[in-house]
């Protein structure tokens, strides 16, 4: 494996009924609180009011920033910073899935940004026009969807609403959270769609690195490899039983610290940590408006079908027989298409209202944001953009 040094200074507190310590996790970080969330917040019931009473009893102000949507905007980001700065807030607290947490990173790091917020963003990975951040508010995470593991991680990802390019901040600096509460009673209302293509985007996030990973790259990667397989797998048995047993405390717990384990940087360390599928993916959520998760559904079965008759398949391979005891990378495909759809997840990007028409429009998305400047995107082996065309044309 290569060198790594790796840094986590989130303070993770897992279990049912933790985020009701809010106040007293929040206590000695801020004085006045932007919460953040949603644009529609009906759903959580009364959750805010009591998040504001436990803050309020630890002395700490508190206010609300509800206007976060699936896949933010740079425009929403903008928004809330607005906000930030109008009612004075010293720290901000996500609540919310990934598009919220995200956010919520976005608006810290811009109350500090002197830039525009656009140029935060790496919206090319082929010109070094990206300005990272280099401080931000203090942040504390509630999150109520399991699927990104931004509650654990330094990245944010957002939409320019102008451009329609999708990327993101990667920023260990200023964008790890405080403190982050895993609280899986939280999730216990969760709809089986949001449930299922959060499990789905979190099985991505191990699979990307045991597909764009190989020993002659690495040397021995024995241990990333388990580790990887073993959070697959988990959240891949596991999924069923929770979709018909959505109460079911301990599945609901299962399925949340798995998916922070996903992409925390645990199952990168020693390899670099490639995510081809997600950047193909991030042009489906720009452009159609689909659930991320989704896109990783329809960008995990593309790949593997693409590379059943490709050569340096090896690790594709290697990923069906732990999963489905075969060799035959389109049988195994089927297979997890068969499961994907099980779960009421999209598996065709025509799903989402792409054509055959659609195929240049979104191999030129991805080919603006995220090819290097050698015109490849960046995997082992790297691809170029016929081969990201017919990628999308075997979505379709």
């Amino acid at each position: 494996m290569n060198n790594f040094e790796f840094y986590n200074p989130v303070k993770l507190v897992f279990g049912n009924g933790e985020s009701e310590k809010i106040g007293v996790y929040a206590k000695g970080i801020g004085t006045c609180a932007l919460i953040v969330s949603y644009s529609n917040v009906d759903f959580y019931g009364d959750l805010f009011e009591k998040i504001a009473g436990f803050l309020s009893a630890e002395g700490i102000e508190s206010h609300t920033f509800f206007g976060a949507t699936a896949n933010p905007k740079i425009t929403e980001a903008i928004a809330g910073v607005e906000k930030a700065k109008a009612v004075g807030a010293d720290m901000l607290i996500g609540v919310g899935g990934g598009s919220v947490m995200d956010l919520t990173k976005i608006i810290a790091a811009g109350v500090k940004y002197p830039h525009d917020i656009r140029k935060m963003i790496k919206f090319s990975h082929s010109s070094d026009v990206q300005i990272a951040p280099t401080e931000a508010l203090p942040m504390i995470m509630i999150p109520t969807l399991p699927a990104t593991a931004s509650e654990m991680n330094p990245t944010a990802v957002i939409t320019d609403d102008e451009t329609l390019r999708k990327s993101y901040v990667w920023e260990p600096a200023c964008l790890y959270p405080k403190v982050s509460i895993l609280d899986p009673s939280l999730t216990l209302t969760l709809p089986a769609y949001q449930t299922a293509s959060g499990a789905i985007d979190s099985i991505s996030h191990a699979v990307e690195p045991f597909f764009f990973s190989d020993e002659a790259t690495y040397g021995n990667i024995d241990l990333q490899s388990n580790m990887q397989l073993g959070v697959v797998k988990t959240i891949y048995d596991n999924l069923p039983k929770v979709l018909a047993d959505p109460n079911n405390i301990e599945l609901r717990s299962v399925m949340q610290f798995s998916a922070t384990v996903a992409l925390n940087g645990w199952l990168t360390c020693g390899v670099q940590g490639w995510t081809p599928m997600h950047q193909m993916g991030h042009v489906l959520s720009s452009h159609y408006k689909a659930t991320h998760g989704a896109t990783l559904a329809t960008m995990m079965l593309a790949w593997m079908r693409y590379f059943a008759t490709r050569k340096q398949n090896e690790r594709f391979v290697a990923f069906a027989k732990a999963m489905w005891g075969t060799d035959d990378l389109l049988k195994a495909a089927d297979i997890f298409e068969e499961y994907i759809k099980a779960a009421g997840v999209e598996t065709r990007i025509s799903q989402f209202g792409c054509t055959e028409a659609s195929l240049e429009e979104l191999t030129n998305g991805v080919v603006e944001v995220s090819f290097s400047s050698d015109g490849t995107l960046a995997s082992i082996p790297p691809i170029i953009r016929d081969e990201a065309y017919a990628i999308y044309k075997l979505a379709l």
